[in-house]
């Protein structure tokens, strides 16, 4: 009885796997979309628009170029002559006098940030300095073509703006603005945009980079530039300046999904610095390994 009801169960079981998987093996042959009433499609994942792409192509620009007026090139130091009157006016209009130094003040002086990625604007940074403590400095930016100069400004007498340069509305406004007015668009090389936007509010950035060998990791180590983009499109560039014998600043660009500047942050970063730790020397002699001898016989470290 036993013997006859183990029959019937597995008759049973085999009817039920056949009436299971039958249908889906006229499936895969007949290539049907239809099964048991039920409609099958493939499912293509969504793509997410960022404003980078996210290969390795970039990224890789560790500082931008500075050039003195006698260092630029005859076309960009032409502009700058051709735009001081217009830079004097808007700098005026911030606090910033260019046509009377003033008694005891020194003159004004400009160098050129070359930035590639807004070939059709000239970035210069305007400084004046009367000793440690009272340095002013502003941003200039010409337009090539069509548009007007603007003017950032940065620091009065060492003293910084209620909202600093590095995250105030003015800069994030003119930096998008200069996206706009270019003909490419937003560039894919976010860190340079980076270092652009460094530039904008004042600063002489060297980012910090992944080193290539360990010989080549200096410390304090600074975590190196990276670009994450959030699933919903948005991208943040982050970068820290190690330019030596300055306190080491963290920039975070926050972008939206259509290249749009959103929020800068500017704080200090996080070093990993070296520390040597006391230990003990411990020597590791041979031991057999599948029958054959292998030979550690070195010294290594251990922790106390």
């Amino acid at each position: 009885m036993k013997a006859c009801s183990l029959r019937i169960w597995i008759s049973f079981v085999a009817l039920a796997y056949a009436g299971l998987c039958g249908p889906a093996r006229a499936q895969t042959t007949s290539g049907s979309a239809d099964v048991r009433g039920l409609t099958v499609r493939e499912i293509h994942p969504k793509v997410t628009p960022t404003p980078f792409p996210l290969d390795a192509g970039t990224g890789h620009a560790r500082v931008l170029e500075f050039r003195s007026p006698d260092q630029m090139s005859g076309a960009d130091r032409g502009l700058a002559d051709a735009s001081q009157a217009e830079i004097a006016r808007r700098a005026g209009l911030q606090g910033f006098d260019l046509r009377n130094d003033g008694e005891g003040q020194r003159s004004w002086g400009y160098e050129q940030a070359v930035c590639p990625v807004f070939p059709e604007h000239v970035i210069l940074e305007y400084s004046r300095s009367n000793g440690p403590g009272d340095v002013t400095l502003f941003s200039a930016v010409i337009p090539r073509g069509e548009g007007h100069v603007r003017v950032i400004p940065v620091r009065r007498r060492s003293y910084s703006l209620f909202t600093p340069a590095s995250s105030n509305a003015l800069t994030l406004n003119d930096f998008n603005h200069m996206v706009l007015e270019g003909q490419a668009g937003l560039s894919p090389d976010w860190l340079t945009l980076g270092l652009c936007y460094a530039a904008l509010a004042g600063g002489h950035v060297r980012a910090a980079l992944l080193a290539q060998t360990p010989d080549a990791e200096v410390y304090p180590l600074l975590a190196p530039a990276n670009l994450t983009v959030s699933g919903k499109g948005g991208a943040e560039v982050r970068f820290d300046d190690a330019t030596p014998d300055i306190k080491a600043m963290e920039w975070t660009l926050l972008f939206g999904q259509n290249g749009h500047l959103l929020k800068v942050r500017h704080t200090v970063s996080q070093e990993l610095v070296e520390k040597a730790v006391p230990g003990s020397a411990t020597e590791v002699r041979g031991t057999a390994v599948n029958g054959q001898e292998v030979d550690l016989n070195k010294s290594v470290h251990s922790e106390d």
